[in-house]
């Protein structure tokens, strides 16, 4: 009687362990598809009576209603697509927009944060001054990168607003402090960088 208990009890974990793996692949195909995929498709992809399949997607679809999970199975246009939960619709777009790599800087306003390295404490008309180009575009975008900070106001007539490099320049650039910056002598060489002095 305990030996045919066992084998019994074994049948019941492998045909356990076969629905378990059926319902994985099932949530993995729904998944990878663009669109919502019909029932039968699925029992017919799967080689499994369309009554298994419901009550395994029964299942799923019952397991992420838990709040733990994000997402939703629901069934939309004669098929099973999942969908993130509305409730988590407002902090997902605020999740996915800290997410979105920022676009690549560009060359001219990578020079202009070059310079402002080097010159630092300066204004935003030392920096054209030393590049011999306009760059308001390119502090503003410095700016709202968070890659240099207003740290206070020039002496000199007008009191212009003076920026530095921040902590995320640091990052952005890959250096480990201010000292890893090239030197002015070798920024000369950089083309767009530092424009000679017009001649007098």
């Amino acid at each position: 009687m305990g030996v045919r208990q066992s084998v019994i009890s074994e049948d019941i974990l492998i045909a356990e362990a076969e629905r378990a793996r059926l319902r994985a692949l099932l949530e993995a195909a729904i998944f990878a598809s663009p669109e919502p995929v019909p029932l039968r498709h699925l029992a017919r992809a799967s080689g499994q009576p369309p009554e298994l399949i419901r009550e395994l997607l029964e299942s799923l679809a019952r397991e992420l209603e838990r709040p733990d999970h994000g997402l939703r199975l629901r069934t939309i246009a004669g098929g099973y697509q999942f969908a993130t939960k509305p409730e988590h619709h407002e902090g997902l777009k605020d999740l996915l927009a800290n997410l979105r790599p920022p676009l690549p800087l560009s060359k001219k306003t990578i020079e202009t944060a070059a310079v402002i390295a080097l010159l630092q404490p300066v204004t935003a008309r030392e920096v054209r001054a030393a590049r011999k180009v306009r760059n308001d575009h390119a502090i503003r975008t410095l700016l709202r990168r968070k890659l240099i900070a207003p740290v206070g106001r020039s002496q000199a007539g007008g009191k212009a607003i003076q920026y530095r490099t921040t902590q995320q320049f640091l990052i952005e650039f890959g250096l480990n402090d201010l000292s890893e910056l090239p030197t002015v002598q070798e920024f000369r060489h950089i083309p767009g960088v530092l424009r000679d002095p017009d001649p007098v």
